[in-house]
C-alpha cells in the first residue's frame, strides 16, 4: 500500500504519495495544509514531547493555534537536527498570538509553581499571575 502524500509542517511545502518527510526539512508531513506562510515565532521551548503536549494543550484551550515542533530527527531517537539546543522541542504561534501565548505559559508555569492543582481560572486571561 502507497503511503499518501502530504504537507511539510515547517516549510508548507506538498509533496506526492510515496513521500513521508520532507526531503529539506527532514519533517514527517502531515494531512493538512499549514498555515499561509508568515514566520511562526518560538514562545516556548520544551524539555521533552510530554511538557511540550501539555503546555501546546493549554494553547490551544485558550485558542491559541499552536505548533509543537522537534529538535530531533524523526526516526534517529534523541538525535537532534540542531546540537545548538538543549531542549526537545519548541512551540510556535503566529506573531500576532506570541504575546498571548507568552502570558498563558508563563501563567500556567507559576500556578505550577505555586504548587497544588492548576485550575483554569489559574490560567484565564486577565489574572496576571
Amino acid at each position: 500500500m502507497e503511503t499518501p502524500g502530504g504537507w511539510c509542517p515547517e516549510c508548507g511545502e506538498h509533496y506526492e504519495a510515496g513521500t513521508v518527510a520532507c526531503p529539506n526539512c527532514r519533517a514527517l508531513l502531515v494531512d493538512s495544509r499549514p498555515p499561509p506562510p508568515g514566520s511562526p515565532v518560538i514562545v516556548h521551548r520544551v524539555p521533552d514531547a510530554a511538557a511540550g503536549a501539555l503546555l501546546a494543550g493549554v494553547l490551544e484551550h485558550h485558542g491559541v493555534r499552536v505548533h509543537l515542533r522537534s529538535a530531533t530527527l524523526p526516526g534517529y531517537g534523541d538525535v537532534r537536527r540542531d546540537w545548538g539546543t538543549s531542549a526537545w522541542g519548541e512551540l510556535l504561534v503566529r506573531p500576532e498570538d506570541a504575546d498571548e501565548a507568552r502570558e498563558l505559559i508563563a501563567e500556567y508555569l507559576a500556578a505550577l509553581e505555586r504548587g497544588g492543582r492548576v485550575r483554569d481560572e489559574d490560567v484565564e486571561e486577565g489574572n496576571g499571575g
